[in-house]
């Protein structure tokens, strides 16, 4: 069994511009990037310990692989999603991808 990865997505974004955001990308960016083949899941966590004019969020996507990943960061189409998301809303949000491979879990 091959180990999952988690592809982060740290955003940041005005407060002002917070609500609209969250619909456009809850019900539209998400749910392209889930069509990928490899994506598993999605959570998203609201920064709570933060008191700025900025709500910062982490968008934790989880996939099949490293190959799904891999697969994702190189397709025209992981491309085309990627530049959807800068055309909707890159010059209001700052924006870091990392992606991590599981290396252990325990589950309760």
């Amino acid at each position: 069994m091959s180990a999952k990865v988690m592809y982060v997505v740290r955003v940041r974004i005005p407060t002002k511009d917070e609500v609209k955001w969250n619909k456009w990308h809850n019900e539209e960016h998400i749910p392209l990037v889930l069509e990928q083949p490899g994506f598993l899941r999605v959570r998203k966590f609201r920064m709570i310990s933060n008191s700025s004019d900025e709500a910062e969020y982490f968008v934790l996507y989880e996939l099949r692989n490293q190959a799904a990943y891999e697969k994702y960061v190189t397709s025209d189409e992981g491309e085309k999603i990627r530049q959807h998301y800068l055309d909707a809303y890159g010059p209001k949000t700052k924006i870091t991808r990392w992606a991590w491979l599981e290396t252990f879990q325990l589950v309760k």
